[in-house]
């Protein structure tokens, strides 16, 4: 995969816009036997907003300079980042099936039909090539949501209230895109909530448990899986601590439990074992991660979460 997202990138930022023919769909989603399962609705959009998906397009992809990052639930969003994931590892070829049905889905003919939305995206088209630009509905696009806030327009010379009006909202920003394969997460909230990565996220915490289990050095798990739940904050923190692995070096176990007594930190160790407790569960992560650091210059002593290693001595390597 590396280098191959950086190309479909470029491929991207070369298309002229002018050839793709763009169309609007609205995406329902329900859950079956807690899988996701996805409908479309085609609306017709005027000329004036096909021209605005484009330029949105240009403007969010063309025009701006990223630095790829490969998808890891530990990820955090950044303003110059897109996040990269093959298209297969989403649930958005299920979506993409039921567009490929075309002018078999039925067409958004009352304004009802707007409503209760889980997303739209547009696809952009030429010839066999299909670019896809998601968005999740939120506070800002949901019709009914848009309405409580009592917004107004000016039209023919006076104020109308926004409940005489069929308002849909439309964001100039995407949340995602799929092109050739590859998926583009430029918000990667948004994107875990609409192709329901909070499963897998659990998923890969619970296997994470499982190797702590193995390793012997915590009195019980248990209390952890129960802290952490369905929290995406904790599920972060849980991927983040997987990903950079520091509980995987030599010694490392040993030299946290160590360091914690000889600071005179909370967490209680006995047998040679960390205890869980639910008091001191945000430390026990946080130290699992390696968040606690002490500043060489004025021996100030923080927590961060931030990881850009300047030295590359590891302490028992």
């Amino acid at each position: 995969m590396a280098g191959t997202d950086v190309k479909v990138l470029n491929k991207i930022k070369a298309l002229d816009l002018a050839e793709w023919k763009p169309t609007f769909w609205l995406i329902k989603r329900k859950a079956v036997d807690r899988e996701a399962q996805y409908s479309v609705l085609r609306v017709n959009t005027d000329i004036k907003l096909k021209r605005r998906f484009k330029g949105y397009l240009k403007q969010q992809l063309q025009t701006r300079n990223f630095h790829l990052e490969t998808y890891e639930y530990s990820n955090v969003d950044a303003d110059d980042v897109l996040f990269t994931l093959d298209k297969d590892a989403t649930d958005f070829p299920k979506v993409e099936a039921a567009i490929e049905q075309g002018f078999d889905n039925a067409i958004a003919r009352e304004y009802s039909e707007l409503l209760n939305s889980w997303a739209y995206v547009v696809q952009f088209e030429n010839g066999k090539e299909r670019l896809y630009a998601w968005r999740q509905i939120n506070a800002m696009t949901d019709p009914k949501k848009v309405k409580s806030k009592k917004a107004t327009f000016f039209k023919d010379h006076k104020l109308i209230d926004v409940d005489e009006e069929k308002v849909f909202m439309i964001d100039p920003r995407f949340d995602f895109f799929v092109f050739d394969g590859f998926t583009f997460i430029s918000n990667k909230r948004a994107f875990e909530s609409a192709m329901n990565f909070r499963d897998g996220m659990k998923k890969n915490g619970a296997e994470l448990l499982g190797e702590f289990e193995k390793m012997s050095f915590l009195s019980n798990v248990e209390p952890i899986k129960e802290y952490v739940g369905d929290n995406l904050h904790h599920l972060r923190k849980l991927a983040s601590i997987r990903n950079l692995g520091y509980y995987k070096q030599p010694h490392y176990v040993s030299k946290l439990m160590q360091v914690s007594q000889e600071e005179g930190w909370e967490l209680k160790i006995s047998n040679e074992k960390i205890v869980v407790e639910l008091e001191t569960m945000e430390l026990l992560l946080k130290l699992l991660n390696n968040d606690r650091l002490r500043s060489p210059i004025n021996d100030e002593l923080f927590d961060s979460a931030a990881k850009k290693i300047v030295d590359k001595r590891v302490a028992g390597a």
